[in-house]
């Protein structure tokens, strides 16, 4: 039972620290200190993009909006539901 609570929050603050790298993409500049913050987000959550734009990238959308953050968050809760079901 601890342990789907620990992964249940652990999940939850993936998910909004994806949304504020998201939020903070279109509204940051060069050289700010918020810069600097989204740099070290990007260093972290960028690896958890990379099996959704590997997915994107073969599915050839060619879209102006990059879905992978989008796509991570539903794989997180994928799996967070798929450990639950296995735990108990």
């Amino acid at each position: 039972r601890l342990i789907s609570v620990v992964l249940y929050y652990f999940i939850r603050i993936l998910n909004y620290a994806i949304l504020i790298y998201c939020v903070l993409s279109w509204f940051v500049k060069s050289g700010t200190k918020a810069y600097d913050f989204y740099r070290k987000m990007a260093y972290y959550l960028e690896p958890l993009f990379r099996p959704a734009k590997m997915i994107l990238s073969k599915l050839n959308l060619n879209l102006p909006i990059d879905f992978s953050p989008f796509l991570t968050i539903l794989f997180l809760d994928i799996i967070y539901r798929v450990l639950v079901a296995i735990i108990f």
